[in-house]
Parts: structure tokens; sequence; C-alpha cells
């Protein structure tokens, strides 16, 4: 229901004279019951389309006309290992992609054993209602009404998609690469889009080395550098004392949550990373913020998140092992 109310907000307020439905004008209330029916039959229909889509790849794929079971029963956030037939069912799913919207070309950004998980859940003998979430930054899968991101197992880093629209976490990066680019003799390749954890140390080596400096907190000419780290330090929860990898770190993490709380969250409380192999064999890794605010310190220090073409690059055995 709170993604009906977001469309809604979004979409059809300049509908009501006010800007806004007032539920005591009856006008506005009928305009929107009937608004609120509209988005959610849209919505009905959409899931229904790509449920339709994933059964007909499944279909095509085994060549049956009858979707078979898995006979194995499972929950979202418990480890599966599927064997006999089940296993055999999902080796042959295991590379299928999912279609573009004209129902022809598969989908390249899709990874392996999306469609397999969705057959393992929807056409569970005890099934579990699975809808594809993807598109923007929702995550590969909504199973049971979690969101649920799919892995495969031949790599440790995961690509969780660009941050572009990250605004706040995007200017706060600037601050310190733009600090260090300025201050630094040789040229500095780092960016917003492409940055290491050495990038941003080195970075705020430079910024807490200018803040200590009491003659340059003098000069009004500095006020509003001195400004900006100031509302940086706060944004991230630092005292002005805090040490470069204290900052590091606070910065990395507040990155990953941001984009995590997104994908595979989806702005829930809970949401799961699941690696799969062509073996049958599914891991969960469970999501939430106080996990991601308990990482060990070293863990990230230690290349556990890295950027590259505005994508974050998250190394699951530095920080989750």
């Amino acid at each position: 229901m709170n993604d009906v109310f977001d469309i809604f907000f979004k979409k059809f307020a300049y509908k009501f004279p006010k800007g806004y439905p007032d539920v005591n004008d009856p006008k506005d209330k009928v305009m929107l019951f009937e608004l609120i029916n509209n988005i959610i039959e849209l919505k009905g229909n959409i899931i229904k389309e790509s449920t339709e889509s994933y059964d007909k790849r499944i279909q095509f794929a085994l060549e049956v006309n009858e979707i078979p079971k898995c006979n194995t029963p499972l929950s979202v956030g418990e480890n599966f290992n599927l064997r006999g037939k089940d296993e055999e069912i999902w080796d042959l799913l295991y590379h299928v992609k999912p279609l573009k919207a004209d129902n022809q070309t598969p989908t390249a950004g899709s990874g392996n054993g999306e469609i397999a998980t969705y057959w393992a859940y929807q056409h569970n003998i005890n099934p579990i209602e699975t809808q594809d979430g993807r598109g923007g930054e929702n995550p590969d899968l909504i199973i049971g009404g979690i969101g649920v991101e799919i892995k495969a197992y031949d790599t440790a880093t995961i690509t969780l998609g660009k941050f572009a629209t990250d605004t706040e976490t995007i200017n706060l990066l600037n601050k310190i690469l733009g600090t260090l680019t300025l201050f630094s003799e040789e040229p500095v390749k780092a960016n917003t889009g492409n940055f290491s954890t050495k990038n941003l140390l080195d970075g705020f080596e430079v910024v807490g080395e200018i803040y200590d400096n009491k003659a340059l907190k003098k000069l009004s000419v500095t006020k509003p550098f001195f400004d900006k780290i100031e509302k940086l330090y706060n944004i991230l929860d630092l005292e002005s004392n805090s040490s470069a990898e204290q900052a590091t770190v606070a910065l990395l993490r507040k990155l990953l949550w941001t984009k995590l709380a997104k994908k595979p969250n989806k702005n829930q409380e809970l949401g799961y990373i699941l690696n799969v192999n062509r073996g049958g064999k599914g891991e969960y890794t469970k999501i939430t913020k106080n996990i991601i605010d308990n990482i060990p310190d070293e863990n990230i220090l230690n290349n556990g998140i890295l950027v590259k073409s505005s994508e974050i690059q998250m190394n699951f055995n530095k920080l989750f092992k």
C-alpha cells in the first residue's frame, strides 16, 4: 500500500484544488478513491504480466505446458540445497534470462538464477508469492513481500548498481575528493564515480589537517570551507577530532546502507542478498541497518567497498565473513 501512495503523491496530487486530497471534501474523497482503485488495478496487472512472462520462459525452457512443482519446501531467508529432480529442473533454468518488454529479447542486465529462484518459490509445493522486482533501484525478486537480490556464486565481489540518485552522499564525496585534489601535489584521478578506500583516507587526512589549523579558521575567506566541513562531520555523526580512518568508515558505511536500503530492502527493515549456483544451492545474507552498522571498521577499510563507474562493489568475504 505504501507503493500506491508513493505513486499517488508523485503523479496525482496536482489534480486536487489544494494540491492534496482533503478528506473532508466529498468531491476530493470521490476522486481519491477512484485514483487509488485505478492504481491498484494497474499495479495488479503489471504483477500479473511479469508473472505470466516468467512462467512462459519456464515453459519454453523446459518444453512443457504444465510447470512442474519444486518439491523442496523453502522459506525466505533460509539457505537451501536442491537435490534430485528439483536440482535437474533448477539446472535447466539457471541460465535462462527474463525477457525485455518486447517478449523476445533476453534481458542482458539480469544475472543467472533469477528465473530458477522464481520457479523454486512461486511453483513450490508450499508456494510463496514471488514477483519480478526489476527496474530502477528495486531488487531482482520480491519473495513473500521481502526484497531479494540474486547473485551468482562465481565471485566474492557483488555489484549493487549505480548510486547517482543519492545526491547527499555524492555531495559529501565531492567535498572530500575535491579537497584532496586541490591540496595534492600529484594529480588525483579519483572522483565520485571512481575511488578507493585509500582515496577517501587521503582526502580525510587533508581535511583534518586543514580543520585543525587555527590560523586558517580566523580568516573570513575560509569560513565557507569550515562551515561545509562542520556540516559534513555532523551528517556523519563525527567528532571534530575524528581520525581519517573513522571518517572514511562512516562515509563508506553511509554509502553502503543508502544503496542497500533500496536494493534489496526496498525501504523496508529487512532484505536479503541470495547467492545461488548452478547446482541448486542458495545462501542468504540478511541485510538490515543494524547489521551494516556493526560491520567491523577494519573490514570496511580493507577494501570491502569500492566504487567503479559509479557502481558500488561490495566484497562479501571482507564485509560479512
